[in-house]
């Protein structure tokens, strides 16, 4: 087999696909996608900073640059990571799973 082929499958073979840079998302862009709205059609996030998950727990949330944080009126709290590609919103939560946002 000619050198010059197998070197260049070994080194595509060995190059992984290029992710998107990501960025923390701005507090405007999170607001810009949530207060007032029902994000997914299961998250709402009143203008009065109410929170209520659609079959889920209700509370208040405060938005900062890259995250968005809920504490539950029953009690206990989680915050989330949104980040961008530029195009398109992703929530990461404290389990480390990705899901699209805004959407």
């Amino acid at each position: 087999m000619n050198k010059a082929i197998i070197l260049l499958a070994l080194v595509f073979a060995g190059s992984p696909a290029s992710a998107a840079e990501e960025r923390a998302a701005t507090k405007a862009e999170i607001e810009k996608i949530a207060v007032g709205k029902t994000v997914n059609g299961r998250m709402t996030y009143g203008k009065d900073g109410s929170y209520a998950y659609a079959g889920g727990g209700k509370g208040k949330y405060t938005i900062s640059a890259g995250k968005i944080c809920v504490k539950f009126t029953g009690g206990g709290s989680r915050c989330d990571r949104i980040v961008t590609d530029g195009k398109t919103y992703t929530l990461i939560n404290q389990k480390g799973e990705r899901y699209p946002y805004g959407r």
